[in-house]
């Protein structure tokens, strides 16, 4: 990855890269001083990092430090309403940085009981979080073969409660909110009683038509991507 960063951020600045977002499928923070040297490293863009928030709330007075390597946006994956953590999101606020939280719509989000919309925005008013959105978690169209991954969608998740928690959002902003913009793929940002609420139809691009690539994926192995279960989809 260090040998090929600076081609990788000529290719960002010639594909008009916006946003530096930090994730994988493990935890970016257990790679803490990884995740502080491309930080500096992309300090000039506007950077994000996805987490499930434990490591932050273990260690929250690295939150200083961070943010000084230029964090912008600390987004917290939530499979469970009982892992919201108030200190932590106060916390990121008082530091100066943007907090979203992306609910996981699993049949286990609040603990098997109902959830609303509205309940879900009580929560983020509760943790004063800036920002919220609804992820639908799918299998990728291209899958070859089951695996734990896939096995486990296919137990937790429920498509149902996904679309009916949409629903209830763009009712309710339609209502009380109002369109803050329209996303390049598909989604939208709500204003609604000063949180941004938006969703996520689908969290993985499968193709593009080269002219909505909606991700420049640098691995750890130091190429670039533009699909994640693809290494086929490899630039460079």
């Amino acid at each position: 990855m260090i040998d090929n960063l600076p081609k990788v951020k000529n290719l960002a600045q010639a594909a008009q890269v916006s946003t530096i977002l930090f994730t994988g499928k493990g935890e970016p923070f257990m790679n803490y001083a990884d995740v502080l040297f491309f930080l500096k490293n992309f300090r000039e863009y506007w950077t994000e990092i996805q987490t499930n928030g434990i490591w932050l709330e273990n260690n929250i007075e690295k939150l200083k430090e961070i943010k000084k390597f230029g964090l912008n946006v600390i987004a917290i994956s939530i499979d469970n309403l009982s892992d919201m953590d108030v200190l932590l999101f106060q916390k990121i606020k008082t530091n100066g940085m943007i907090s979203r939280v992306t609910f996981n719509i699993t049949k286990y989000l609040n603990g098997g009981a109902p959830v609303t919309f509205q309940s879900l925005i009580d929560v983020c008013k509760k943790c004063d979080i800036h920002q919220m959105t609804l992820r639908n978690i799918v299998i990728p169209n291209y899958i070859e073969k089951e695996n734990k991954q896939t096995a486990w969608i296919r137990e937790n998740v429920d498509p149902a409660m996904y679309k009916t928690l949409r629903e209830e959002m763009i009712n309710s902003c339609e209502k009380d909110g109002y369109l803050l913009r329209d996303l390049e793929y598909g989604s939208k940002v709500f204003d609604y009683k000063g949180i941004a609420v938006s969703y996520s139809d689908y969290c993985i691009q499968d193709h593009n038509n080269g002219k909505d690539i909606r991700s420049l994926i640098f691995k750890e192995d130091g190429h670039v991507y533009t699909n994640w279960a693809s290494d086929a989809s490899v630039l460079f």
